[in-house]
């Protein structure tokens, strides 16, 4: 059993506390998981896996706020602030997760400062990475947008061929929510990089050739 929270760091990796009290759940892909608007009553910690977080406006219209894997937590806001969940989680493929009732995870925090601190760590990171995301759509156009999103998604390292491969691999009406814009918008704009010899396709795959040119795309 110690081995399922090998993704997450100290002091959770090795806590016996968080095993003892914790229950183990499996969710399907395209499974929900939370809702939008439901009363916090546990925090989830992801074993293994992938999950979407989102919102929908007063409209109706679908947000995307981000995408997190093994090591992540959600479900905690709702219980830090005593509220309602303030976004809905739906697995990206077959997830494992460990969840931990509020008593249980206010019990936690309270008698592990270390844990604690873990946290605080998290909301930090998660805080700027919200900021980040924030002055992209604020500062930039949607080409602009789409170049730094496939920056962030090629890697550091080039392929075989000296390309950098997209992962995981786009799925445009999913990438159009995540970019505050509609699937047409996203093709074009894709269309336009591989005119340009920046990126290529290859059947589903999404392949970035000239990694210079892109960032010179972002002007910021």
């Amino acid at each position: 059993m110690s081995d399922r929270f090998s993704n997450f760091s100290e002091p959770l990796r090795s806590s016996q506390a968080l095993r003892d009290a914790v229950v183990f759940k499996n969710f399907d892909a395209k499974e929900m998981i939370l809702n939008e608007d439901d009363p916090g009553g546990s925090v989830f910690f992801i074993l293994d896996g992938l999950v979407n977080v989102t919102g929908y406006s007063a409209r109706g219209r679908e947000i995307w706020f981000s995408r997190i894997g093994a090591g992540k937590i959600f479900g905690e806001m709702a219980i830090l602030l005593d509220g309602y969940r303030t976004a809905s989680v739906v697995a990206v493929e077959p997830t494992q997760t460990a969840i931990l009732s509020r008593t249980a995870f206010l019990k936690l925090l309270e008698e592990n400062a270390d844990i604690s601190l873990w946290l605080l760590r998290e909301l930090a990171k998660r805080l700027e990475q919200t900021t980040h995301k924030l002055y992209e759509r604020v500062a930039l156009n949607l080409s602009e947008r789409l170049c730094a999103y496939l920056l962030e998604q090629c890697g550091e390292e080039p392929d075989a061929d000296g390309n950098w491969k997209i992962t995981p691999p786009i799925v445009v009406a999913q990438l159009a929510r995540q970019l505050n814009t509609d699937r047409e918008n996203i093709s074009r704009a894709i269309s336009d990089l591989a005119k340009d010899g920046i990126v290529k396709r290859d059947g589903r795959d999404l392949y970035v050739l000239n990694r210079n040119r892109l960032e010179d795309r972002i002007d910021i």
